[in-house]
């Protein structure tokens, strides 16, 4: 995830909250439509993608008084560029969600067997 600084101001805590909150609720519509599809996880992400880049552009378009091809083209750089930081924060914390996710998977199997 790209710094918070990057989205919200400094006294943004309470956008920070409702934003996780929106991601939290996002996911689990995603997570729920992927499942009644029967969407694989290696198709999921580039159709989010490609949604989230759609979005970008009508919003470019939508909230410039006059757009354009080379505006929008600065934009979707502008749009790569978070996209990029995004993965660069993943990465950083690669071994801190295989730890999580293993430690999610054993929990899960541990309320299988228990039941």
């Amino acid at each position: 995830m790209p710094d918070d600084n990057d989205l919200f101001d400094e006294d943004g805590q309470e956008a920070r909250d409702e934003f996780e909150r929106l991601t939290q609720s996002l996911t689990q519509h995603v997570l729920k439509f992927a499942e009644d599809e029967d969407i694989s996880d290696e198709m999921l992400s580039p159709l989010l993608l490609r949604i989230a880049t759609s979005s970008r552009m009508v919003g470019y378009v939508g909230s410039t008084a006059k757009p354009s091809a080379a505006g929008l083209k600065l934009d979707l750089d502008r749009f790569r560029r978070l996209i990029d930081d995004l993965i660069r924060e993943a990465k950083k914390d690669a071994e801190g969600f295989i730890a999580r996710a293993k430690a999610s998977i054993a929990a899960a199997e541990l309320d299988e067997d228990g039941d």
